[in-house]
């Protein structure tokens, strides 16, 4: 009978000390620190570790008794020559603020990181003035497996990053958005964009009650729109239009967008299908929209996606496919593989690369590598 008492008041405590982790607050998200401040740190102790030895160890070495000595006389001169030693400091401080300020401002690269989440898409970028973009976020169908949890949240922690300055949900299916709806209740997000949603889902209900209750400001694209990002840098809206395409819905009215970086350009396709592309090559069949640098491959390289007349009008060089290792699905198919073989085009696949790094300097020239 008391055994009983002390387990259920054992376990009572545990439930209540349970709840504190639905306050505010109650979770901290630490960032990689950069290998420069890990260095400062290690530095800052070994010094402080050798003065405190200094003033403390009772059997000092002729060294350490020289360093003693050396510290008295500056601390002595100091004290003597306050106002001379204390403009040096300032002179010092400057020196160091005004240095970080300008290597603040050099141009930095824009970063396109195409993630491993397996069979998903997922791309974060860091722009050059150290903004943060996702476009998708993976996510496992039928699974408990929680890609947001278990990959992406990690891995943008890792990069350094708590905070997600734009977010792009091309379509909520559950390898598209599945890590995203992770993201938005446990990180910051200023600002989603989405395509308006015909065909209502699970997951399109659960991002609706997740951007209310953080009060997340939605924006839903179409055809025609521009989002501006920073100079010389935005994303044009190709796709969908208003009049949405009735066959597989959620697929076919995708987002399409073209990221442009001066002379650079990558086109994210979703999971649009060969009905899409069929509309888009109307739309565009007259301009050079279309024709980019990179080829984001839709729907994981599905034989129902990248058609050889579509393929043509964007004309890339290189094409990344994001899919998961000996994926149920068959992904990517061999027929597209040899369509994108036979156009000389440079394939990436997150089944056989892993992640896939671009970076493009202000002139748009890139530079890819993978980890494997």
């Amino acid at each position: 009978m008391v055994l009983s008492k002390i387990l259920k008041l054992s376990i009572d405590l545990l439930i209540f000390i349970s709840n504190f982790s639905k306050l505010p607050f109650s979770k901290i998200y630490i960032v990689t620190p950069k290998i420069y401040f890990i260095l400062i740190i290690y530095i800052f102790f070994i010094i402080f570790n050798f003065v405190y030895k200094i003033y403390h160890d009772r059997n000092l070495s002729i060294t350490k008794i020289r360093f003693r000595n050396l510290i008295a006389v500056y601390k002595y001169q100091f004290i003597q020559n306050k106002v001379k030693y204390k403009k040096r400091i300032a002179t010092i401080l400057l020196l160091i603020i005004l240095f970080f300020s300008i290597f603040h401002f050099i141009p930095k690269n824009l970063k396109i990181y195409f993630v491993d989440v397996g069979q998903g898409d997922c791309t974060f970028i860091i722009t050059p003035k150290n903004k943060t973009i996702l476009i998708d976020g993976g996510g496992s169908t039928g699974s408990d497996f929680d890609v947001g949890e278990s990959t992406l949240l990690p891995y943008i922690l890792d990069r350094g990053y708590k905070k997600i300055d734009l977010m792009f949900i091309s379509h909520f299916d559950q390898d598209h958005v599945g890590g995203l709806l992770t993201i938005l209740k446990e990180l910051k997000v200023n600002r989603v964009c989405i395509s308006k949603q015909e065909e209502d889902s699970e997951n399109y209900q659960e991002f609706l009650k997740v951007v209310k209750e953080k009060n997340i400001p939605v924006t839903v694209v179409k055809i025609g729109d521009r989002i501006n990002i920073e100079n010389n840098l935005y994303f044009d809206i190709l796709w969908p239009k208003e009049e949405q395409i009735t066959e597989n819905k959620i697929n076919n009215n995708a987002i399409v967008m073209k990221l442009v970086y001066n002379r650079f350009s990558c086109l994210f396709t979703g999971d649009i299908e060969k009905v899409a592309e069929e509309e888009i090559v109307k739309t565009y069949k007259e301009e050079k929209i279309l024709q980019s640098d990179i080829l984001k491959v839709a729907h994981h390289g599905s034989k129902t996606s990248t058609t050889e007349e579509f393929l043509k009008l964007v004309n890339p060089k290189v094409c990344l496919i994001g899919v998961g290792k000996n994926n149920l699905f068959g992904h990517p198919s061999d027929e597209v593989i040899k369509r994108l073989e036979s156009s000389n085009i440079e394939i990436y696949r997150t089944d056989i690369n892993a992640e896939i790094e671009i970076s493009i300097n202000n002139k748009g020239k890139y530079f890819i590598n993978s980890i494997y």
